[in-house]
């Protein structure tokens, strides 16, 4: 007769495997809190073959950055109109005062690019990298793909000319000196006009002159979604956000659309960058 044997036991390996692997980690927490004991080197390991980070400049915002940005700016509608210009979006009519719009902006990059130098900084006379990136390519995308070109070549101009517009507003209550503050005062006046002229040519026949902070009953936008711009849209000068809707219809039934705001950090044009 054979002598019975006894049953593997099926809990037992796992059992142990649990209890080896907390001793595991046990010991390893522990060697970890003494590592300090053997002298060795505290800081993070590195895993992977990426290159060591590479500390950016420290940005100082002071006025010559506000001024460089918004010469940038200056630059970035003109590559935006010219764009734009050279694809034929506007009516011979539009292109008399576009080109108008062009040729100011280029004056007020070289007003800016004085102020710059007097302070003692280095102009900065290329457009913004940033927004040419996440706003002018885009826009310039939606417009080229448009079911209506000219009415959204428009759109754009006025909803541009009118951030350029709040930003020298914002910028004016940032800036230091009293001689850059009227500098910036007296270019945003500028575009001001720019932007209540569009909005005259645009809407003024059918929606009137005066926004809904002035006038209840003003609508903000049309019946097909597009935000309605208005030659006098406040009492006083404003500085928030911009809706524009361009392009054609998609699948689901929206056209593009942003939000353009003032420069923030993330827009500044620090006197360590260059074009």
């Amino acid at each position: 007769m054979t002598t019975p044997t006894s049953p593997k036991n099926n809990d037992f390996d796992r059992r142990t495997l649990i209890r080896r692997g907390g001793l595991t980690l046990g010991l390893g927490a522990f060697l970890s809190a003494c590592a300090a004991d053997f002298g060795g080197d505290t800081a993070p390991g590195r895993v992977g073959l990426a290159q060591s980070e590479t500390e950016l400049p420290e940005g100082i915002v002071n006025d010559v950055v506000y001024l460089r940005t918004m010469q940038s700016l200056e630059h970035s509608l003109v590559e935006l109109l010219s764009a734009l210009i050279a694809s034929g979006h506007f009516s011979e009519s539009q292109q008399t005062y576009v080109d108008r719009f062009v040729s100011d902006h280029v004056a007020a990059s070289g007003v800016l690019g004085e102020h710059i130098a007097a302070a003692g900084g280095e102009p900065f006379a290329c457009e913004n990298q940033w927004v040419r990136n996440r706003f002018v390519n885009p826009v310039i995308a939606a417009v080229d793909s448009s079911d209506d070109s000219r009415r959204d070549a428009r759109n754009v101009a006025h909803a541009f000319e009118t951030m350029l517009s709040h930003s020298y507003q914002h910028l004016v209550g940032l800036a230091e000196t009293p001689e850059h503050r009227q500098g910036l005062m007296s270019l945003g006046a500028s575009a001001s006009r720019r932007s209540a002229l569009l909005a005259t040519q645009i809407s003024s026949a059918k929606y009137g002159y005066f926004g809904p902070d002035i006038s209840p009953d003003a609508a903000e936008t049309t019946d097909e979604g597009f935000p309605i711009g208005y030659a006098v849209p406040a009492t006083f000068g404003q500085v928030g956000q911009i809706l524009l809707v361009a392009g054609d219809v998609d699948d689901e039934g929206a056209r593009y659309s942003l939000l353009l705001q003032t420069p923030a950090e993330n827009t500044f044009v620090y006197e360590y960058m260059s074009c």
